[in-house]
């Protein structure tokens, strides 16, 4: 696919800020813990940064905004395994940046690389980019998208260079736990962008209430009533298989979310809640426990024990199943599940329906 030419101009700054980075070592500075802000002077909105994978001499950078992006950011480090978190990563606008070899890029990537020039010191891993955009799979940056993350980079450079001569840390102030380092930008009428170092308050108690499901009491009483049973039911939110020839104009994919409710032992699905493509999210998952208690009405006995894997569905599942006296397991699944998780996704993808839907097996 052709570039532009004010794409090839945007991609080698982008691909000059990402190699800035990179020379700077980041993964020999930053733990998987340490967060910094960079402004977007443009809208004003502080993007949040930390890294998220490191393999030897590389790293991966991940980046989302607002507040929202930063609570998943800190889910994303609280947690001994990401995957456990991976579908939160789908919440908020994101971007990601990683260098791989050549031999792992795509066929776009590959398309970029023919037309930028890279740095003369060079070890053969090129910048990847990616925008993560709430209701769709991992796609090539828009214009927008390519001017932000040039920003980022060079800011995350700068602050590299004074992390490492000493003038600045981005370990926690005792009494300032809410407090991250910034790179804030001011921009004159002339379009003339300055920017400083700087520190922001981010109370996320404060910016992000927390509201539990509400649930309707006589169902309720209805579950806790039935007698307990040996039953153990898997709970799990899935993503089907992206359908190129249903991508937007722009090439970007919609997402398509599955919750998946089987029996644990046996593995057989009891049901399944198909969101429509590009659906929020967030949106989704709010409308998941009633799915949940659907099922729960329709068993003759109470389940003993419910495993999940995400966080997610711990968090917006553990209240209501305690207070049914049910056992909520969180833990990663055996290989075993995948397999069936693949065969049902394939299933779905196969079934001619309206959605969204619910399924009952």
């Amino acid at each position: 696919m052709a570039l532009t030419q004010l794409e090839q101009f945007l991609y080698q700054a982008l691909y000059d800020a990402a190699f800035a980075f990179l020379a700077t070592q980041p993964w020999k500075t930053l733990g998987e813990d340490d967060v910094f802000a960079v402004q977007n002077p443009d809208d004003g909105e502080l993007h949040f940064a930390k890294i998220t994978g490191r393999e030897g001499d590389q790293c991966e950078l991940t980046i989302f905004s607002g507040a929202r992006g930063l609570d998943v950011l800190w889910s994303l480090s609280n947690t001994p395994d990401k995957a456990f978190v991976s579908d939160i990563c789908c919440d908020v606008p994101g971007l990601c940046f990683a260098a791989v070899p050549k031999g792992m890029l795509d066929s776009y990537d590959r398309d970029v690389v023919a037309v930028i020039t890279p740095p003369e010191v060079f070890d053969g891993h090129y910048p990847v980019f990616r925008s993560l955009r709430p209701g769709y799979f991992p796609a090539r940056l828009s214009i927008s998208d390519l001017c932000l993350l040039t920003h980022v980079l060079r800011q995350a450079a700068v602050l590299m260079g004074e992390i490492q001569g000493g003038a600045l840390s981005l370990a926690v102030v005792p009494g300032h736990e809410d407090d991250y380092v910034a790179r804030l930008a001011d921009k004159n009428e002339q379009g003339v962008i300055t920017w400083r170092t700087d520190r922001v308050t981010m109370i996320l108690d404060e910016l992000l209430p927390r509201s539990a499901p509400t649930v309707d009491g006589d169902v309720l009483a209805a579950i806790v009533a039935k007698p307990a049973g040996k039953q153990e039911l898997r709970l799990e939110l899935l993503l089907a298989p992206p359908a190129p020839a249903q991508a937007d104009d722009d090439g970007t994919v919609q997402a398509t979310y599955v919750f998946l409710v089987s029996d644990h032992q046996s593995g057989d699905p009891l049901c399944a809640q198909i969101a429509m493509p590009g659906a929020s999210l967030p949106e989704f998952r709010q409308g998941l426990p009633a799915v949940l208690l659907e099922l729960l009405g329709r068993l003759s006995e109470r389940p003993g024990r419910i495993h999940v894997e995400l966080l997610s569905l711990l968090d917006s599942m553990g209240e209501m199943l305690a207070a049914m006296g049910i056992t909520l397991d969180q833990h990663a699944m055996p290989p075993k599940c995948k397999k069936e998780e693949a065969t049902l996704l394939q299933q779905v993808a196969e079934m001619d329906m309206p959605l969204p839907a619910t399924l009952w097996f």
